[in-house]
């Protein structure tokens, strides 16, 4: 009855015309056809498979659903997500994994708030017990928290792989990550150009073998985000980064005072250790202000010559 429910509602919006589903794959035989029949559960057919070469037969079963195919350029998730921006003609695109993990209902509460934002993330709620393992939950509630401290966001789930994205935003934008930390990469840039926000999406187990690891893939998101940060939050990251210099200014300094109320000496040096690391500390947070107002001028010029160019070629 909730799904009926659902098809009425998008059919109302006529959503094949506001989005194009985007489902990266690489040898997803086992899941790709539940995925695709659910969303055809739903009355959404503009679907766009974008396969990585996959050896199995990914691309025959969801060819033979009625999806469109194509074949990616570049390495990884990245090069298939490049290749969906250049092939998606809808204002809006709804990304997410071929391996049945992600509840295709959910699509509903993304398009609810589409208007509003560049980039809506469904913030994952396992299902069953078993579709996401402790480790993994604790894994992604660090990547999270950090990405949060370095790009003054409040989201909940960074890494998530089903989110919505303004078309017109994301050919803005340059991809340079490869990996599973493209997620993190893309909410990244568009947290320093644009408007983000988040739905929660039912999680369910997977279907087919997993191909992330939670040790590695989890250390490499997280190298990424500091990476990420450095580049779109310069302000926030070398603030973050010499404000460390407080903690032994603090101390040096607190120190020297409490000796001299005690024993009536002063510790001159220490003292002046204290007061250098002190001005370090505030000198580099400003230098980090100051680059990130330098960064936001950057990527609003950027955006204004592109659509220039857009007119021009238009």
């Amino acid at each position: 009855m909730m799904g009926v429910e659902v098809k009425e509602r998008l059919r109302s919006l006529d959503v094949n015309r506001l989005i194009t589903v985007v489902i990266p794959t690489l040898n997803e035989e086992e899941g790709i056809a539940k995925v695709i029949e659910e969303l055809h559960s739903l009355g959404i057919t503009n679907i766009l498979v974008v396969d990585g070469y996959s050896r199995d037969r990914t691309v025959e079963v969801a060819r033979g659903l009625g999806a469109r195919v194509i074949y990616q350029h570049g390495k990884g998730k990245t090069g298939a997500l490049k290749t969906a921006f250049e092939n998606v003609d809808t204002p809006y695109m709804l990304v997410m994994d071929g391996d049945y993990t992600y509840d295709a209902s959910s699509i509903e509460r993304f398009i609810q708030h589409m208007g509003s934002y560049d980039e809506i993330i469904g913030a994952r709620v396992p299902v069953e017990e078993e579709s996401m393992s402790g480790l993994h939950k604790l894994g992604n509630a660090i990547i999270t928290k950090v990405f949060n401290l370095l790009m003054n966001t409040n989201l909940s789930d960074v890494c998530s792989g089903m989110y919505m994205l303004k078309t017109e935003t994301m050919r803005e934008i340059d991809l340079s990550t490869s990996g599973f930390d493209v997620e993190a990469e893309i909410a990244a840039q568009i947290a320093s150009i644009g408007n983000i926000t988040e739905v929660p999406i039912n999680y369910r187990s997977r279907i087919g073998k997993r191909k992330l690891s939670t040790w590695k893939h989890g250390f490499r998101i997280m190298s990424s985000i500091f990476n990420l940060a450095k580049v779109h939050n310069p302000g926030a990251f070398y603030s973050l980064m010499v404000s460390m210099l407080l903690i032994p200014a603090s101390i040096i300094l607190f120190s020297s005072f409490m000796e001299m109320v005690y024993t009536g000496r002063f510790s001159s040096n220490w003292f002046l250790v204290g007061i250098a690391l002190l001005l370090v500390a505030i000198q580099g947070m400003s230098i980090g202000v100051l680059s990130l107002v330098v960064k936001r001028s950057q990527m609003r010029l950027i955006r204004m010559m592109r659509k220039q160019i857009g007119k021009v070629y238009a």
